[in-house]
């Protein structure tokens, strides 16, 4: 009883203010409650010219506070999911990388608008959510990311007070559905991996577009670079007389730019064998006698040609698989020349640990979640090591 009397004491606490032009008037410090959305104690001030006046506003005040849901949020208007996503969208946009925001709007656009994008809002059931990413999962790999944007997009339609629940919380996500060949590591067969590196071999002094193709293929397979981070790399990364390449940044496809490196530990340095050294060496000054040649100056960028900074990824695609064709082996993507440097390093010895920190994995999990396969191949070489070993005795 006596709180409630401090209150309400601290409510009309009215004084009288005099103004320059010598009138009167009577202002009141009002502690309206706890704004609903932002957790905090809100309070207002009011004025009038008489006593009266002000606790009539104090309690209007309070009484509107009351109406707006207990908030001093302004109302926001949205007539369907799309328009609240934009909204998310806009304060979204400022806590991640440019790439990343481009791949969750590309989500939005390719597989959340067009069964949701023009749904009232509550009329979107989580029944309605639940049947979408069952369906979504026979075919979408990544339905799980996809729940959790519709779950954040709801979650600010809380906050807006535009719904009183979030119907993507509570969703039950399916079992991921496996492909025969998921847990296999799609790396270059021994003999495949010869064929196309000995017609490189052949070709690259043909001209200077083949050469270029065989120092990135070259560089790929023995650093186990990602493309995009292949794509960024500028000179100024690369340390011939350390025999070191530290990797900070990459290339995006899709932004068409470069940006920071994939995740925090995408960033670090590798060390890099003789071989590759010396072939940097010599590809570093003939790319510059090309540059000399058409007038430009030397280049930054390590893939760089006279007619563009960072290669596009699509024509050479197209060019590795004009490679495979002539050496006569199945087609791979560039990513392939990763999960065969990472092998080939498995393979000779190296802990699951240090390969974690030479390809930026963002924890030793990832690496073995792709390679773990490889270590039961050796344990079955182990087996015949043994066997070969008890029966020298």
């Amino acid at each position: 009883m006596t709180a409630c009397l401090l209150i309400e004491r601290d409510i009309m606490r009215i004084t009288e203010v005099k103004k320059k032009n010598g009138t009167t008037v009577y202002r009141a410090g009002v502690y309206l409650g706890v704004d609903q959305v932002t957790g905090k104690k809100v309070k207002t001030s009011v004025t009038g010219r008489t006593r009266k006046e002000v606790k009539s506003k104090a309690q209007q005040a309070q009484i509107d506070f009351k109406l707006n849901g207990s908030t001093i949020q302004k109302a926001v208007m949205v007539k369907n999911f799309q328009e609240l996503a934009d909204i998310w969208l806009e304060s979204y946009k400022l806590t991640v990388k440019p790439q990343t925001y481009e791949a969750t709007l590309s989500n939005l656009r390719t597989h959340i608008y067009p069964v949701f994008g023009n749904r009232q809002l509550d009329k979107i059931t989580a029944s309605d959510i639940q049947v979408f990413i069952n369906q979504l999962s026979r075919y979408f790999e990544n339905f799980v990311t996809i729940r959790s944007i519709i779950r954040r997009i709801f979650q600010q339609g809380i906050l807006l007070q535009l719904v009183t629940n979030n119907p993507a919380r509570d969703i039950i996500l399916p079992r991921r559905q496996k492909k025969a060949d998921d847990n296999k590591v799609k790396f270059i067969a021994p003999d495949d991996l010869k064929a196309f590196l000995d017609n490189l071999e052949k070709k690259q002094y043909k001209r200077y577009s083949l050469y270029y193709e065989y120092v990135l293929y070259h560089l790929l397979l023995s650093t186990g670079l990602r493309i995009g981070e292949a794509c960024a790399l500028e000179w100024t990364d690369i340390d011939l007389d350390k025999s070191t390449i530290t990797v900070n940044k990459t290339y995006n496809k899709g932004l068409k730019a470069v940006s920071t490196a994939k995740t925090k530990s995408a960033n670090r340095t590798i060390s890099i064998d003789k071989k590759t050294v010396n072939m940097l060496r010599l590809y570093k000054n003939r790319q510059r006698q090309l540059f000399f040649e058409t007038g430009a100056r030397a280049p930054s960028v390590v893939f760089a040609t006279p007619t563009r900074e960072y290669f596009d990824l699509a024509i050479r695609q197209s060019a590795l698989d004009t490679r495979c064709k002539e050496a006569g082996i199945p087609r791979f993507t560039f990513h392939a020349f990763r999960h065969t440097h990472a092998s080939l390093l498995l393979n000779a010895g190296i802990s699951y640990k240090e390969l974690q920190y030479r390809l930026g994995h963002a924890n030793i999990t990832m690496t073995l979640d792709i390679y773990s396969h490889l270590s039961r191949d050796k344990e079955k070489e182990a087996v015949a090591y043994f066997e070969k070993a008890i029966s020298s005795l």
